[in-house]
This record gives C-alpha cells, structure tokens and sequence, in this order.
C-alpha cells in the first residue's frame, strides 16, 4: 500500500496578508484494503485563517448537495469565479485550497519542504467561490500544486473546502444516503423527526472540530476530519492500545516506507459498540500540535464518520450523530 507522507513547514513571504506556519499531512493510500473497507485518504491542514475573508454570519440554508464517496473521501461539484470544479469536502481543511496545478498566477508565495522536497505555496484572490447552493462571494484561497494527488486518485481534483465556508452553522452529512447541506444552526437539530442518538460538546484547536472521548480514566482529543479515509491516534499513547496484529506499509515521497501498526483501544468509549470504527492507525503525530493550544491525540476519519449520518454546529459547538 503506497502513501504520499507531506509534512510542510512554511517560511512566510514579507508580502502584507501573511499565512502564519502550518504544517500539511497527506495521505494517499492506493490499493489493498484496511479494515475491511479501502481507507484511501488523509488530508489534515492545519493553519490560521488568511486575514481579509469574510466575517461569519448567520448560516443560509443551502440546498442538498449530492456527493461521491471514492476512496473514502467527499467529492463534490462547486464553483470558482463561474468555472465548475471537483472538490473534496475536508474539515480539517482551514479554508478554499485550490489546485494551482504549477500555474503560479497568484501571489504572497511561500515554501513548503516536504518530505519529498519544496512546495510553493500562494495566497490568490477568488471573485466568487459557489457550493450547495451558496454564494461565498470574494475570499482569499491557498493554492498549490496537487498534479501527483490527482494522478494517484486517477481523477481531477480541484482543490479542498474547509473551515472558512462551513463555519457560519451546522455542516449535515448523510454518508448513507450520500449527500450533505450547509443548515442554519439550532438548538435542538432533527433528522427526519428523530433526534441525534449522541451529542458531543466540540472545541477547537485553531481552525479543527475536536471532540473528548473517555478511555477508562483517560480523556483523549480526536479532531473530526472528513478529509481522512482512516482513524489516527498518536503513539505515544501506547498502553492505551493493543495491536491488531496488522500493518499497513507507509511510502513518502522522497520513496522511503515504513510499516506502521493498526491498533484499538484497550479501553472502548462506551458510547461506541462498533469497535472496528475505532481502530487506528498508530503514528508519531507530533508535527500537528502547537505548544501554545490543547494537544490532539488523533484523528476520527471517515472509517469512523461514514457509519453516522453527522452533523458539526460550528456556531454551538456541537457534533451529532444519527
């Protein structure tokens, strides 16, 4: 199984509008099958929101938006400045990042070293952003070039959509039936009549939903991200799991691979009775955190999230399951 490891580090430009350092970690796993499902995708940016988009206001309800579910992740179809694109639906994106696709035509640029070398960076003014039935109007957007992303998913991938246009209320994500909608937050949420089967209080660790959760007298932080295809704990929680007995083998890009292990947790939230939704996959998870914000102790993928239909409230903190 082959995986596209980036760990960025930014060196900002002395242009006026500045992305602060963030790190970015993609995986792209191709073939062969992880817990009885292909688990083909994690994207986690982690970054400060660019100074000059726009305030949050009250949520618009958009319409229903139909969407694909390949290789665990959400694509769906928007609109940049009038042009019809393949998006994919990340939460743990902070904002529009787009698929320059080596075109640099922005500007604000910025290095990235990854792990197989540089990555440029560039901050570009979009006119209009549309998606699920709303108009963001003019935003600032990351872009890069993500050429070798789309050739490894074998099809067109015109950028990530994150925190900046969903944070406004709650983000509803029917996996089963394979649609979302961007709703108005309130206080007391339904799916078809019935409420939510579990409610979970979120905070957020710069621009990330993380929920706690209890395994035996240990509160670990997961951040809910639909951008990952798999679960990820840290391993330095190690006494806290027991190894499956099953690896999965880790390529980067400068072509070196390393096996890493598929874990559970000794201890199951007992919230949860689907334990093969909460199995991981043990890894140094260390360039994520920021010592000035709560650690994070892993990430729930959509190994977890597709057995739900899920709602995140951005404006009252909250993550629903149906």
């Amino acid at each position: 199984m082959l995986v596209n490891a980036l760990a960025m580090v930014v060196r900002q430009s002395n242009i006026a509008v500045l992305w602060p350092t963030f790190c970015l970690l993609f995986f792209l796993l191709l073939g062969g099958s992880f817990w009885a499902q292909a688990q083909d995708a994690v994207s986690v940016l982690k970054a400060k929101t660019m100074v000059g988009n726009a305030a949050v206001n009250d949520a618009a309800e958009g319409t229903l938006q139909a969407f694909t579910f390949a290789r665990n992740l959400i694509f769906f179809p928007a609109q940049v400045n009038g042009q019809k694109g393949n998006f994919i639906l990340d939460t743990g994106a902070p904002t529009l990042l787009l698929n320059n696709r080596g075109v640099d035509d922005g500007f604000s640029t910025s290095l990235g070293v990854a792990s197989g070398g540089a990555v440029a960076l560039t901050n570009q003014r979009v006119e209009s952003f549309q998606m699920a039935g709303e108009d963001h109007g003019r935003i600032w957007a990351l872009t890069l070039d993500l050429r070798s992303l789309e050739a490894r998913m074998n099809q067109e991938i015109d950028g990530f959509v994150g925190h900046e246009m969903l944070r406004n209320g709650e983000l509803r994500i029917d996996y089963p039936n394979r649609t979302f909608q961007l709703r108005k937050s309130t206080r007391f949420p339904l799916n078809e009549g019935a409420a939510p089967r579990m409610v979970f209080r979120i905070e957020f660790v710069d621009h990330l939903p993380v929920i706690t959760l209890k395994s035996g007298k240990r509160k670990l932080r997961f951040a809910i991200d639909t951008g990952a295809g798999a679960n990820l704990i840290d391993a330095r929680h190690a006494g806290l799991l027991e190894d499956t007995g099953t690896k999965m083998n880790i390529q980067g890009l400068d072509g070196t691979n390393a096996d890493y292990s598929i874990v559970r947790l000794l201890q199951k939230p007992s919230e949860f009775t689907d334990a093969a939704a909460l199995q991981f996959l043990s890894l140094d998870l260390s360039h994520l955190q920021n010592p000035q914000e709560t650690l994070i102790d892993g990430l729930l993928g959509s190994a977890f999230l597709s057995k739900y239909i899920v709602g995140i409230d951005y404006r009252r903190r909250r993550l629903y399951l149906w």
